[in-house]
């Protein structure tokens, strides 16, 4: 057998092939001939075939083109300013406005704030810097009340030439010699740094009462006894008790934030005594003994009081404000001049009277501070050589609170 083949290039570079005839002689019989066509490779890759899954998930590989034209870079600076003025830049709360910052911090406790200056050097700053205007925002949200009842007293550097010579004259100190006798509980006025006008004197004793109160709070609760003092003796730990009352008085008169301080104390001591006064329903709480107490029995659970004073509840006392204090109670004439009235006290809130027809309280404590100065220059100023009796105006006015001072003071 044999074969040709013919092969041609075009000119698109295919390869082309041309038929080629064979002829094949058999051994016995007439030759056959056959042609065979070669058609060469198929152009191309050969496909191949893949199965595809239609369970698979598809997966977006997609991803931005880059950003490289001028236009995108500026619109991108533009979006990115925007965002920049959108976005708070404060990284602390004192970056806050002022106006901001003391509004917020109006709302919280005076120790809150004692304790927050305590945080650094900027914000103790501040808090100096506003302590007036922060705390009178707190005491007009919180202690409105009890700010009425509890006045501060005058430094005797703050009052005028003309009151200071009446004041320190000896016929006005004698006559209130009796508020230099000592109390136990409270420490003696020095008539040349504080105002001894009535005012004062009773706005110092009241002040020194409600720290002392707040300090043996404790004893009544666990039903400890106070501890009593001698007649004629003053023991170290009661000058130590005394002279840190009087500190603490002194430094509100000197820090409105220390003041405010002061009236959450008593606040606290008011709420404490009158939930103290009863018991829930069926829960007969077991009362602690006195250490020096042998009995095996425990002492009985206190009763329940209906009528609480002011109608005091929990949810009242969780506000931790003296809103209660504005509804009908019973007002505090009565001057605390021993430790042996606290066992009594329920709520010392002094210098208001109930007014039946108006069905509100009268607070009467304010101003009294320049109409005593002007009662004493009248009478006990350097140059008179005698005093004559009020005849009428603000003196008969004054006198009578000269008077229920005088009373109020007499053990």
């Amino acid at each position: 057998m044999s074969e040709t083949e013919k092969v041609e290039v075009s000119a698109d570079g295919q390869k082309e092939t041309e038929h080629s005839s064979v002829s094949v002689a058999p051994t016995s019989g007439p030759a056959e001939e056959y042609t065979i066509v070669h058609t060469g490779k198929p152009k191309g890759k050969p496909k191949k075939w893949v199965e595809e899954e239609d369970d698979l998930p598809l997966v977006d590989h997609t991803a931005p083109l880059a950003k490289n034209s001028k236009k995108t870079k500026r619109l991108l600076k533009q979006q990115q300013k925007r965002q920049q003025k959108a976005a708070s830049k404060v990284r602390n709360f004192l970056e806050l406005p002022a106006e901001l910052l003391q509004e917020i911090l109006g709302y919280l406790r005076p120790t809150d704030i004692i304790r927050l200056s305590q945080l650094n050097h900027a914000t103790k700053d501040f808090i100096q810097e506003q302590e007036g205007a922060i705390a009178k925002d707190i005491i007009h949200r919180r202690y409105w009340v009890l700010r009425r009842c509890l006045p501060l007293p005058v430094y005797f550097e703050q009052v005028d030439q003309a009151s200071k010579a009446a004041l320190l004259n000896p016929s006005w100190q004698e006559k209130t010699a009796i508020n230099r006798k000592p109390y136990q509980h409270i420490k003696t006025i020095d008539p040349e740094n504080v105002c001894s006008c009535p005012s004062c004197l009773l706005a110092w004793n009241n002040l020194n009462v409600v720290l002392d109160l707040a300090h043996f709070q404790w004893n009544l609760n666990h039903r400890e006894p106070i501890p009593m003092i001698a007649r004629g003796t003053n023991p170290d730990w009661n000058i130590e008790l005394t002279d840190q009352h009087a500190r603490i008085v002194q430094k509100a008169m000197d820090s409105p934030l220390a003041y405010a301080a002061l009236l959450q104390t008593h606040l606290n001591t008011i709420t404490g005594t009158l939930l103290r006064q009863t018991r829930p329903a069926g829960m007969a709480q077991k009362q602690p003994l006195h250490r020096h107490n042998k009995r095996a029995v425990p002492l009985p659970a206190k009763t329940v009081h209906p009528n609480l004073l002011y109608y005091l509840t929990e949810h009242d006392a969780m506000q931790e404000d003296d809103a209660f204090l504005e509804r009908e109670g019973k007002p505090s004439y009565e001057f605390p001049f021993h430790r042996d009235n606290y066992y009594n006290l329920l709520a010392y809130v002094p210098n208001r009277k109930w007014n039946k027809e108006e069905q509100r309280w009268v607070y009467y404590a304010q101003g009294f501070h320049e109409r005593d100065l002007g009662w004493i220059r009248e009478r006990f100023a350097p140059d008179l050589a005698s005093t004559a009796p009020p005849t009428g105006g603000e003196d008969a006015v004054s006198a009578p609170f000269v008077a229920r001072f005088a009373g109020n003071l007499k053990t």
